[in-house]
């Protein structure tokens, strides 16, 4: 990586097929590209399941957790390489908020407020969502948000009523797996 690096958030989902797998993946994969940098013994949240919010009602619960990377990627090259390793893992765009093998928003990037065709950041619906909110707070509890300027550990504790979001595995679910250079400290 260069000398000049960014403190990016990354929202994983995944709600079909084999969702631990597919999420360990993506991980993996975020964790091999050379631009990124994340340790999964501090950078990684727990894994949660929650209902659908949105889209087709009878859609199957979804995994969700949230990943705090290093970067030297700008925002748009970042969201270009979560895109890559979407369509990687089998996401087909279809109906709005249906189901997904994987789904990876950019949710924060350093304290950047940016609004394009491209990309919102902070992502426009993260302090509205309990399962984006839960594990962010693992990583970044503290941390505020760029336009409202609150902690996200606030914002999770105000946004618990939206849905159920209960941790099924520990910050631990990934390091489980066997991925080429995750978790590697440079």
């Amino acid at each position: 990586m260069s000398h000049s690096t960014s403190t990016a958030y990354l929202g994983l989902g995944a709600n079909i097929g084999d969702r631990t797998a597919t999420l360990r993946a993506a991980v993996g994969a975020l964790a091999d590209h050379p631009d990124v940098h994340l340790d999964l013994a501090v950078d990684l949240a727990s894994l949660f399941e929650t209902s659908p919010v949105g889209g087709p009602h009878d859609q199957p619960a979804f995994l969700n957790s949230v990943v705090r990377v290093r970067t030297s990627l700008e925002p748009l090259p970042l969201l270009d390489l979560a895109l890559e390793i979407e369509t990687r893992f089998g996401r087909v765009r279809g109906e709005a908020w249906g189901p997904r093998s994987i789904d990876i928003d950019l949710l924060l990037y350093d304290d950047l407020v940016l609004e394009s065709d491209r990309l919102t950041l902070p992502h426009p619906h993260l302090h509205e969502r309990a399962f984006v909110l839960e594990p962010l707070q693992e990583v970044a509890a503290t941390l505020r948000h760029p336009v409202l300027g609150r902690a996200i550990e606030h914002l999770a504790e105000e946004g618990k009523s939206d849905s159920e979001v209960v941790r099924i595995l520990g910050r631990t679910w990934c390091t489980d797996a066997i991925l080429p250079g995750a978790g590697l400290a440079d």
